[in-house]
């Protein structure tokens, strides 16, 4: 179970299906424990679970690698190869076919409620 955040975070934070809660972080994983690995996921049994993506990463690129560590955080138990194939699919389907581009913002979003 992970233990309460005391201070707010800047960074996202989401609860995956079975309520455990992810820290994500634009920081660029330890290669010496993952190699060249553009992203990671730590394990949802973890005391403070977090993913770490890459921010030198192409526009394209960061996209894969978003949807392929939060589809470890919801789906822990599928492969690495079934993981692999579902995040290059489906990044390649918004990327191409719908044209997605990430937008530089100079602010972080700030969610303002209902109006």
């Amino acid at each position: 179970m992970p233990k309460k955040r005391t201070k707010k975070s800047k960074n996202f934070i989401f609860k995956n299906s079975k309520n455990v809660e992810y820290e994500v972080l634009y920081t660029k994983p330890n290669s010496h424990h993952y190699g060249d690995a553009d992203g990671t996921c730590a394990p949802p049994d973890d005391e403070t679970p977090k993913i770490h993506i890459n921010p030198y990463l192409t526009k394209r690129n960061e996209l894969n690698t978003i949807i392929h560590e939060f589809t470890h955080a919801f789906f822990w138990d599928k492969s690495e190869k079934e993981v692999y194939k579902f995040a290059n699919t489906l990044s390649k389907f918004i990327y191409l076919e719908c044209n997605w581009r990430k937008l530089e913002r100079s602010k972080p979003n700030k969610y303002k409620g209902k109006n």
